[in-house]
């Protein structure tokens, strides 16, 4: 009774969707000082929550949508074989957007998370019923739903700062525009690369050539200020001639080991597709290349380590927790099968 559940919901990449937005929460939180963490980290880790049942949500209404294909395709999809009923996945459906909104409600997550939640969920419901007919825009729409998922998190922190940004002395637009919005643009470019790469997979048989590695470059977007002191020193100089501390770029190199970590996870999952390849092959690179979301995540999920004052423990817990329950569940529940 469990296992179709599991297979709705695919339960070993729902981990990753925690990551996303605690990871955007995470970055708000090194960059400022002088604040209620203890409410923040509540703040974050809620939007992290809210991100999960959306992502729940969106996958139940995916099956609902791709029903009678799925049914003609003789796919294995708990709806579609009949282990699951049409209406208790509309009921789950249901449960997952209201659950995240209750969340929302109950940890009185600020406007812009609620901005940042219905966007989420507007691209969820496109993706479902557009990525047929409009396959490029399917791609993006998808990337976005991961890249908003960041923003969500981001924008939660930040509505639970009872302070100004004094850390760095930056506003909320210099804020998002450096640090947020770099993770947000290549959390989607990578999301959409990988959508892209395992569009019709059930009929892949020709080999791919050397520019399927190129995607795993936009890995390395989120922190392009971890880069090195430098592309930051050149910003900082030009907002604030005076002189400003620039010690956050150094703090910025865990995130950008992350990046790294997962430009070589898209690559060797891309490198057997150089020869002709069946569907079982290409699945298991989207697989393989899904897994280099979790070590962006965690890049930034670790940021706490560089400075003091700071929640270490709830975000680097978070992180190994992620990594050990994709582990279990895929231990436990080998037929049960990811995104």
């Amino acid at each position: 009774m469990i296992t179709p559940w599991l297979r709705l919901f695919r339960v070993p990449n729902l981990p990753t969707a925690i990551g996303d937005a605690v990871a955007g929460g995470a970055a708000v939180l090194f960059a400022v000082d002088g604040i209620d963490a203890a409410s923040v980290v509540r703040a974050v880790l809620a939007a992290g929550a809210a991100e999960l049942l959306l992502y729940m949500g969106g996958l139940a209404d995916n099956d609902l949508v791709d029903e009678e294909a799925d049914r003609a395709a003789g796919s294995s999809r708990p709806l579609a074989t009949g282990a699951l009923s049409r209406r208790a996945v509309r009921t789950a459906r249901a449960v997952c957007f209201a659950g995240a909104a209750a969340v929302g409600l109950a940890f009185r997550l600020g406007a812009g998370w609620w901005a940042c939640a219905a966007a989420v969920a507007g691209c969820v419901l496109a993706y479902d019923r557009l990525k047929e007919r409009l396959p490029r825009l399917g791609f993006l729409l998808m990337g976005l739903c991961r890249g908003l998922a960041v923003a969500s998190g981001a924008a939660a922190a930040r509505g639970a700062l009872r302070a100004p940004v004094v850390g760095t002395q930056l506003s909320d637009a210099q804020l998002f525009g450096l640090l947020v919005l770099p993770m947000v643009l290549g959390w989607t470019l990578y999301t959409a690369a990988v959508t892209r790469l395992g569009a019709g997979e059930e009929r892949a048989s020709a080999p791919l050539g050397p520019e399927r590695y190129l995607p795993a470059a936009v890995a390395l977007i989120p922190s392009w200020f971890g880069w090195g002191p430098l592309p930051l020193c050149v910003v900082w100089s030009l907002l604030h001639p005076d002189g400003v501390s620039v010690g956050v770029s150094r703090g910025l190199l865990v995130p950008f080991a992350g990046s790294v970590a997962a430009m070589a996870a898209w690559c060797a999952a891309v490198a057997p597709l150089g020869k002709p390849h069946g569907p079982a092959e290409r699945g298991r690179a989207v697989g393989r290349a899904i897994g280099g979301l979790p070590w962006m995540q965690t890049g930034f999920l670790c940021i706490p380590l560089q400075s003091s004052g700071e929640p270490v423990a709830a975000f680097v817990g978070l992180a190994a927790a992620c990594w050990l329950a994709r582990l279990a569940i895929r231990r436990a529940w080998p037929a049960v099968t990811g995104s």
